[in-house]
């Protein structure tokens, strides 16, 4: 059961990622407004922001590690979240924060950590 739950919480952040990848884009593309800035914010948006998320690594920082990257992906996460109920996506904007925390709360039940040393 232990083994199942762990995949299926696996699973669900592979989602939470792509979903976090479609709700900053799909923000992008609907805050733009003509083609070129549609385009530019659609596909820029995300990439901006994981190109900053990817630039932090918190494994040197010692017992603060595992706490500031929660607060990074929960950062990252809400402000999916945020984008997609700016953009007029409300229940899928708080569908997101819900399964951000969700995701976030079983890993630590199941005994797992986001950094993995």
């Amino acid at each position: 059961m232990l083994l199942a739950l762990k995949r299926i919480n696996l699973a669900l952040r592979g989602l939470m990622e792509l979903g976090i990848v479609l709700a900053i884009g799909y923000w992008g593309y609907r805050t733009g407004e003509g083609t070129l800035s549609r385009g530019l914010l659609g596909f820029g948006a995300p990439l901006l922001v994981f190109g900053l998320w990817a630039l932090v690594d918190f494994r040197g920082s010692g017992a603060l590690a595992e706490p500031l990257r929660l607060g990074q992906e929960l950062a990252l996460s809400g402000v999916a979240a945020v984008a997609l109920y700016a953009a007029g996506q409300h229940a899928l904007g708080w569908t997101m924060g819900g399964l951000s925390i969700l995701h976030h709360a079983l890993v630590y039940l199941l005994g797992e950590r986001l950094l993995k040393h």
